[in-house]
């Protein structure tokens, strides 16, 4: 069944990616303790550049990779995208590193740490990839695998490059490029992807192709770029990489929402094209899709208090004040997060163009609404930017999809659940807390009873893994 395969999906991607979640919420509180709100902004800055620079040098062809490897069944065709993508992928590695001495030659010499960031620009694109080919493989198990080693080293290695060595931002940017490396050397190691390169299976006609179907998701990547990395250049250039590291570090938290909303989004995409040429879209992949709305949603309804008790940790640090940031980035998460499963139909249906132009309508927003508000909110109009521009990217999104294939989602019990969340969020944010202790006792306890069903089916599956 499609809801069962999809289920299976992100079970399988969600226990996989759990140590992972769990690393990268153990890094936070090292972020608070160890590394300076200068350095944490400068770091990531360069990352928000990364996010949209390596999209549009590498043409976002891993995302034409999994279409194209998942869709492909003969042999000789594979190798092609295989060899056509291999051979692309090096030749972009090579402009990089041009473009950066460049950069470092002739434009800003002052610039900090450039060796560092052209090889963590390199590696995160050829991680990217490589996990991309582990996807299109069907080679699920590696992925997650891949990630929790990358998560891991990447947690030991900040242990050592900050908290002993204590070379703060050099640290942060030596630890991430650790993580990366070794998921492509675990990679690679399984499915030999540059052995099977080959000048004779490289192919102009199926690069052109798959240049055809990644342009639009380019534009997309970068669109989506605005939506969350804009804010941070924005908030750098006018209020100063301190507050951009306050607003970063804030936003630690809403990452964890999108990971994980990443790895269901990984299994909607991934199911969405294998079915679509069979029955398509039927009312139970709706339903599906309106219960990860719920659960991202509970996801946030839970973390709030949690986020309160943490920061009374940290209260003694120069990231305490960020907290009035933190609930508010938590619902532009969801909201994003909400928009890319829908958005995931156009790559099954083949109109990626729309999941470009409904990104774009939300980065719009994002834009007019943080410059116009940045003198008078400050930070907070970056937040209401990007939920609003969120908002806007999700109902365009549903709105498009469905002159397509039939996907009406029952919104009432959803926007009850929102206007909850809000609730929370005011009362949580001006209480003590052991009112927020309070609110996470009875919060737990009224999704469990809400959702038991759920949670019997889910402890069931756990028994019966871990009895094989």
């Amino acid at each position: 069944m499609q809801g069962k395969s999809l289920i299976q999906k992100t079970g399988l991607y969600f226990i996989g990616n759990l140590s992972s979640k769990i690393m990268s919420t153990l890094i936070i509180p090292i972020y608070a303790f160890y590394v300076k709100a200068n350095d944490l902004g400068y770091y990531d800055y360069t990352q928000t550049i990364m996010s949209i620079l390596i999209p549009v040098v590498f043409v976002a062809i891993w995302e034409a990779i999994l279409r194209h490897l998942l869709y492909e069944t003969d042999e000789i065709q594979k190798r092609k995208v295989i060899s056509t993508s291999t051979g692309f992928t090096i030749l972009m590695s090579f402009i990089v590193i041009i473009l950066m001495g460049i950069y470092r030659e002739f434009i800003d010499s002052e610039t900090k740490f450039v060796f560092f960031i052209t090889i963590m620009f390199i590696v995160y694109a050829l991680t990217q990839i490589w996990q991309y080919y582990a996807r299109a493989l069907s080679k699920n198990k590696l992925y997650i695998l891949s990630g929790i080693i990358g998560t891991f080293v990447n947690f030991i290695s900040v242990l050592v490059f900050i908290c002993i060595l204590k070379l703060g931002l050099k640290g942060l940017f030596i630890s991430y490029i650790l993580g990366q490396v070794s998921i492509f050397l675990l990679i690679e190691s399984r499915l030999h992807i540059l052995r099977e390169f080959k000048i004779k299976y490289f192919d102009v006609n199926t690069l052109n192709e798959m240049i055809k179907f990644s342009i639009p998701l380019v534009l997309n990547l970068t669109s989506a770029w605005v939506l969350s990395g804009f804010g941070k250049t924005l908030i750098a250039d006018k209020l100063g990489t301190d507050m951009n590291g306050l607003f970063s570090f804030a936003s630690k938290f809403s990452i964890l929402v999108t990971m994980i909303g990443s790895v269901v989004t990984m299994a909607v995409i991934e199911e969405a094209i294998i079915t679509v040429k069979t029955k398509g879209f039927n009312s139970e992949f709706t339903r599906i899709i309106e219960n990860v709305f719920k659960i991202f949603i509970t996801l946030a309804l839970l973390s709030i208090p949690i986020i309160k008790v943490f920061y009374f940790f940290i209260k003694d640090t120069e990231y305490y004040s960020s907290f009035s940031y933190a609930p508010w980035l938590i619902i532009s998460a969801v909201l994003i997060t909400m928009a890319s499963n829908v958005g995931a139909i156009f790559q099954a249906i083949n109109k990626t163009k729309y999941q470009f132009t409904t990104t774009l309508f939300g980065a719009v927003i994002t834009i007019i609404i943080s410059l116009t508000l940045i003198s008078i909110m400050g930070v907070y109009s970056v937040i209401l930017g990007q939920i609003l521009g969120g908002l806007a990217m999700l109902f365009a999104r549903y709105l498009l999809v469905n002159r397509y294939v039939d996907f009406e989602i029952n919104w009432k019990p959803i926007v009850i659940a929102f206007c909850f969340l809000l609730l929370i969020i005011l009362i949580s944010t001006n209480t003590s807390i052991l009112v927020n202790v309070i609110i996470l006792i009875l919060t737990a306890i009224i999704v469990s009873y809400l959702n038991k069903n759920y949670l019997l089916i889910g402890c069931k599956i756990l028994r019966n893994r871990f009895n094989r």
